[in-house]
């Protein structure tokens, strides 16, 4: 920053909302100063813009906030793992990187609760402008030249095929969309990924907007912020948690995300009985994906350190290189889907994760997970006595949560143990339990359900009326505050059916042009 103290735009994180908000602001608005600040380091390092890195990167004390959560009663207390992305392009850049945007229904619920403007047919627009769909751009759903590059995988394992043939056996369809009029199916996920590497809202957004002649965009590194500086309600400044104040004289956009985001404005004094304001929704409408694992090891199936995988082992890096795909281009999840768990419902109420990977490393194996997609059960975020936060997920608290879980977990145990997919011939290494005993079925998802680091709702939009709401849908400003907006996946009033990056882009996407004049 080479001592300045003062910009025109402050914008805090930058993951996968912020890196797209800077990008669009500087591009945009050029005669404009902005400032992006990055707690973590910068994501121009080959573990990060490999694929299967991502292995090695979720719990890392360097690229991960390594956040837990508060005991979860209905979980037996215990305490689940909550990784963020403490890295330029945040969560976006150590996950696995699927495009999943989600149902039509889900963004309607969302203007439907207050959020004006934010419909399914609003967003539809945003989300093709962004796409840059390497086999379904020219479809009537998708968009072809946008930034955002999407793409099938390069080197599916041959595991995954039989997952969908076994789907169908389930009498569950194939499908190649995830995406399209209807999310119901079993397939490979496409991903965002450009010739089998990682592909961020960094590489789409900002890094384009830093190469431009004349661009006032900065971006800092290393840079934690503590809280808000406001005078007379009006966000003036951020101070850093080494006690530097940087000067905002337009505005300040938090999107640091549903953990990062609500922390901030409660360390500010924003949130229920806060010093500046009291905004009670501030925390509070916490929601993230339960989902239940199954793992199992096989003589000659899936990944890991054997003897029939010295081939791919050692071919992986080569094929990379030449980016022709290979092992080293796997976003890890390689397939999956959306499915229904009783007949009476219009629409898929699990989702399905499966990895041809041994968890254990040695030997073959792989891994699946169900997810519950519309949880009931809402958490909440407060501070602790050092400041930090404290996450209380509240997974599966609602009963029907637990149910509906349960008849996915089953139905994913089905699949697998099949015929067709030929898994009685493996061994399901966890749960070690009978997997058709029914106590031992709910013991294990009480012992081991966790989140799909997922994380959304904890200032959401809504109406003004709303006592709930935190920002106002239509400005991205945050209720009774000046010059301070928030814009990332905290915004989102209900979450969405499937994994969230890609809405809590499009969200940036949109907003950064709300925050532009004209």
């Amino acid at each position: 920053m080479d001592g300045r103290k003062d910009w025109d735009i402050i914008i805090v994180g930058g993951g996968s909302a912020g890196a797209i908000v800077a990008g669009l602001l500087a591009e945009r608005w050029p005669g404009k100063s902005v400032l992006l600040l990055e707690a973590g380091p910068s994501d121009r390092r080959p573990r990060v813009k490999v694929p299967l890195g991502l292995v090695k990167l979720m719990g890392s004390e360097r690229f991960d906030w390594r956040f837990k959560s508060a005991p979860n009663a209905a979980l037996n207390d215990a305490k689940a793992s909550v990784p963020r992305g403490k890295v330029l392009g945040g969560s976006g850049s150590i996950n696995s990187m699927l495009y999943v945007r989600g149902r039509a229904q889900d963004y309607d619920s969302w203007a439907e609760a207050g959020a004006t403007g934010w419909s399914w047919e609003d967003v539809l627009p945003v989300f093709k402008r962004m796409e840059g769909n390497r086999r379904l751009g020219d479809a009537p759903l998708h968009g072809a030249t946008g930034p955002m590059i999407v793409e099938d995988q390069t080197s599916p394992h041959p595991l995954t095929r039989s997952l969908i043939e076994a789907g169908e056996a389930q009498q569950i369809r194939p499908s190649k969309d995830f995406n399209g009029e209807d999310q119901e199916g079993l397939g490979l996920y496409q991903v965002n990924m450009k010739k089998g590497r990682r592909w961020t809202g960094v590489d789409a957004y900002l890094q384009p907007a830093l190469g431009r002649p004349g661009s006032r965009l900065t971006v800092e590194t290393g840079v934690e912020v503590d809280r808000i500086d406001f005078q007379d309600r009006r966000a003036e400044a951020v101070v850093l948690r080494d006690g530097r104040r940087l000067q905002a004289k337009e505005r300040i956009i938090l999107c640091a995300g549903a953990i990062g985001t609500p922390t901030i404005l409660l360390r500010s004094g924003v949130g229920p009985g806060g010093s500046t304001l009291d905004l009670p929704g501030v925390g509070q409408n916490l929601s993230d994906h339960a989902a239940a694992p199954v793992s199992f090891r096989s003589a000659t199936r899936g990944h890991g350190i054997a003897w029939r995988n010295i081939p791919w082992v050692l071919n992986a890096p080569i094929r990379y290189m030449r980016g022709t795909g290979g092992m080293l281009s796997s976003p890890t999840v390689e397939a999956g889907g959306f499915v229904k768990t009783r007949p009476d419902i219009d629409h898929p109420d699990v989702q399905f994760h499966f990895g041809p990977f041994n968890l254990g490393y040695w030997g073959h194996g792989y891994f699946a997970d169900a997810c519950l997609l519309q949880p009931k059960s809402r958490g909440s975020l407060t501070l602790q006595a050092d400041g930090s936060p404290k996450i209380d997920l509240n997974l599966l608290a609602h009963e029907e949560d637990f149910q509906t879980l349960k008849a996915g977990w089953k139905l994913l145990r089905d699949i697998l143990l099949s015929q067709a997919f030929g898994g009685q011939s493996d061994r399901m290494d966890s749960p070690n339990i009978n997997p058709y005993d029914e106590g031992a079925i709910e013991d294990w998802l009480r012992h081991s359900a966790f989140t799909s680091y997922h994380p959304v709702g904890t200032a959401k939009m809504g109406a003004a009326t709303d006592s709930t709401a935190v920002v106002n849908p239509e400005s991205m400003g945050v209720y009774g505050v000046e010059k301070l907006s928030v814009v990332d996946a905290s915004v989102m009033p209900n979450i969405t059916s499937g994994n969230t990056n890609n809405p809590a882009m499009m969200i940036a996407e949109r907003a950064a042009r709300t925050l532009i004049p004209g």
